[in-house]
């Protein structure tokens, strides 16, 4: 059964009742607003079998307080990983977390207070924006062009900032970035790096995507993981359902926040599901599941991207990530379009949410994460078909 079959019929299942999985049916309209993988591939019976190894191994350690950090295992383990697929990390830079969205949250209650500034490149994570708003800090758009936002206009505002008394941060999604599947160029990330040291403004990577594509380029922590603080997540390559998330920063910064109120009180995150994680590392398997998604990644993305017309849309093909990014064609505005895709049987996220402000132009995000190859030609079509109505 696809993953689409799947979440329709755990929808139609607790219709009227308490749900038991985040995601929301549409009788009759092909969806392309989750960025979710699909529950199809979720590797149940890898998992199973890790599970069992770690109960083998650590027995009643698998199941008590995890150390605040996170294990020393799985800190090894994913240390492990990153230093292959990235750059040299030791794992007392390696913090285990709640998913990435945990990992932000804890930062942002550590380091920030009420009325600090973030920086964000435009558009950037929606749901990123409504954790700022929770945190009540204020959010600043920063202008960018083809490569990216702005390092000068950084600098210069992030200083003035820090001149004023407040904190000053820096939240970008630098590879295979949510919405718009675009990598940042490597000297355009060096130039904010060095922006935000002249402005003293903490640089918070959002690398969730990574293990998307074989092709990822390094990340901004490998610049500079001495100013970075590098927030990932194995939801995309192994199963949300875990909420195991990692970060990466300097020894002492980890220690920092492995003291921290929560973390002292509840032991490190999701302790097993972590040991768990840990052993597909340590196993070899971990790296297998992801090599087994590359090419349904790929194949769907050129399913969704190929149906897609380019006289209707201007875009460009992401080489990785779950995302394609639209723009629509001048003088159509994104909740326009939602409304009238809907009515052609496509949801399609509205563009305007993925800005701190007003965005220029109208824009909408599909996803190719959750559905197979037939729904996502389908769902193209459907798009073109309202751009031309529109346009």
């Amino acid at each position: 059964m696809s993953g689409a079959d799947l979440l329709a019929q755990e929808a139609r299942r607790s219709r009227g009742a308490l749900p038991d999985v985040q995601y929301g049916h549409t009788d009759g309209v092909i969806d392309l607003t989750w960025g979710h993988p699909d529950p199809s591939t979720f590797p149940r019976d890898e998992i199973a079998e890790a599970s069992r190894a770690v109960l083998d191994q650590w027995g009643w350690q698998a199941l008590s307080y995890g150390a605040p950090a996170g294990a020393a295992a799985v800190r090894s383990a994913v240390a492990g990983h990153l230093s292959e697929v990235d750059a040299d990390v030791a794992p007392q830079a390696v913090l285990i977390t709640d998913g990435s969205t945990g990992a932000l949250d804890l930062v942002l209650s550590l380091l920030a207070s009420p009325g600090d500034v973030v920086f964000v490149e435009q558009p950037t994570y929606y749901i990123a924006l409504r954790i700022f708003a929770d945190h009540r800090l204020r959010v600043v758009g920063l202008p960018s062009d083809a490569d990216g936002p702005d390092p000068d206009e950084l600098a210069r505002r992030a200083a003035a900032t820090t001149a004023a008394g407040s904190k000053a941060f820096v939240y970008l999604v630098p590879t295979y970035a949510n919405p718009t599947g675009r990598c940042l160029p490597r000297a355009r990330a060096a130039a904010l790096l060095a922006a935000a040291a002249t402005g003293g403004a903490v640089v918070v990577e959002d690398d969730v995507y990574r293990d998307t594509s074989p092709d990822a380029p390094s990340s901004m922590w490998s610049i500079d993981p001495a100013t970075v603080i590098r927030l990932g997540s194995f939801s995309k390559s192994l199963a949300p359902g875990l909420r195991v998330g990692f970060l990466t920063a300097t020894a002492e910064l980890v220690e920092r926040i492995a003291g921290c109120g929560v973390l002292d009180s509840g032991g490190g995150a999701n302790h097993f599901a972590a040991m768990v994680v840990g052993e597909l590392i340590r196993s070899g398997r971990f790296d297998e599941i992801v090599r087994a998604n590359v090419p349904r990644h790929r194949s769907c993305r050129a399913a969704l991207v190929d149906a897609l017309d380019p006289s209707a849309f201007s875009f460009d093909e992401p080489a990785g990530g779950f995302f394609v990014w639209l723009r629509l064609p001048d003088g159509v505005a994104s909740h326009t379009f939602v409304a009238a895709a809907r009515d052609n049987g496509v949801l399609a996220s509205d563009g305007s949410v993925f800005f701190a402000g007003e965005p220029d132009a109208g824009y909408v995000r599909a996803s190719f994460s959750m559905l197979d190859q037939v729904l996502l030609r389908e769902g193209a079509t459907r798009l073109v078909r309202t751009a031309r109505e529109l346009g």
